[in-house]
């Protein structure tokens, strides 16, 4: 009885955290595109971080922030965001924590950083067809405010 038990207590235990995912290398694949375009905009490869936004992505920034807004398509995210983010703070960096995933969101646990910015932040990637469908980041925009440089 005791085997039993311990087999379906590991039964149970175990499925949670695989169900529903497609893993490769240990990893589901909407985490795996989600990473992609961290590791992209980390390194600067706007065309691998292209490779990986859908035509029609709709990155959505709340309000606290000169670029708040909804900006729909890679170049729309690039000269709408990226552009201030890189004037405002020119040696800002996201570093991913830890990937959480819930169906075909991927929650990312982040740590921004720039000079006088050092900060966590969740941000919300929507996985669809293996590219990012939807961005929404809950970032400390006073804390990033406080940093920013004069525009």
């Amino acid at each position: 009885m005791r085997i039993i038990t311990l087999l379906l207590s590991l039964i149970f235990t175990a499925a949670p955290a695989t169900a529903g995912h497609h893993e490769q290398d240990g990893m589901s694949a909407n985490i795996a595109v989600a990473k992609a375009g961290y590791d992209a905009f980390g390194v600067g490869d706007m065309e691998a971080w292209r490779a990986v936004q859908a035509e029609d992505s709709v990155w959505t920034i709340q309000v606290g922030l000169p670029y708040t807004g909804t900006y729909i398509g890679p170049a729309a995210v690039e000269a709408g965001i990226f552009a201030p983010i890189s004037e405002m703070w020119p040696d800002f960096k996201v570093e991913p924590i830890k990937f959480y995933e819930s169906g075909d969101t991927v929650f990312v646990h982040v740590r921004m950083t720039a000079e006088g910015l050092d900060t966590e932040a969740m941000h919300m990637v929507t996985i669809r067809d293996g590219k990012y469908a939807a961005f929404q980041p809950f970032d400390d925009s006073a804390a990033m405010m406080a940093a920013a440089k004069e525009q």
